[in-house]
């Protein structure tokens, strides 16, 4: 009779014990890079979503939108033919959607950031439009500025500025939309600012890592 190898009951658990090691050790970063790329995928889709809407919005009321609403009524109060004709287009671009009014909690960019109740200083007025994909939009006219905040997956987690939280405005030399601020102290890890955050959009659209130049916007999210 031939003589068969075989792996001893030692040998076969060391190698799972190893094997499991491995796959705690990669699991993370896997996972964590694959979250990344649908923060990424979402938040370039709704921009799109968004600028068209915008568009279109340019073309039935006029261009300068930035400028028509400025010296109007102050407060949140303005620019609601603004808004209306806004989410009208939003939601045929979009998808048929919904409004709703509704109190949304974000977490703060730094993860170590005191949460708080984190709405970026705009809070939900006047509510939001939810589109097709569960994307939620805010319009709101805010010192002098008209805002568009998203969330870009709803109420689905993380809920959290600068992941799937992002502000937009209407740049008040050209009918475009664009970072509330590009200045890092409003985007970075480590800041602690009640408004860190609020710049990120500027770095997610240009794809730079605010922290650290050498990596793109989605790789070096804390």
């Amino acid at each position: 009779m031939k003589k068969r190898n075989a792996f001893t009951l030692a040998e076969v658990l060391i190698t799972l014990g190893i094997t499991g090691i491995v796959a705690a050790m990669t699991l993370p970063l896997l996972l964590s890079k694959y979250r990344n790329q649908v923060l990424k995928s979402q938040f370039k889709k709704n921009y799109s979503i968004l600028s068209q809407a915008l568009i279109s919005t340019a073309e039935e009321l006029g261009q300068g939108l930035h400028l028509r609403y400025a010296d109007e009524i102050p407060g949140w109060n303005g620019a609601v033919e603004f808004r209306e004709t806004f989410n009208q287009y939003l939601m045929k671009i979009g998808g048929s959607g919904t409004k709703y009014q509704s109190q949304f909690v974000f977490l703060p960019y730094n993860p170590n950031q005191d949460k708080g109740d984190n709405t970026m200083g705009l809070g939900a007025y006047p509510g939001y439009v939810r589109l097709a994909d569960g994307t939620a939009v805010s319009v709101i006219k805010n010192n002098g500025f008209l805002n568009v905040l998203i969330d870009t997956n709803g109420k689905n987690k993380p809920n959290r500025v600068g992941y799937d939280v992002f502000l937009f405005v209407v740049d008040k030399n050209q009918d475009k939309l664009i970072s509330w601020s590009n200045d890092v102290s409003y985007c970075s890890k480590t800041a602690t600012s009640s408004y860190n955050g609020r710049a990120c959009t500027y770095f997610a659209l240009t794809d730079i890592c605010p922290d650290d130049p050498n990596l793109g916007y989605w790789e070096c999210l804390p």
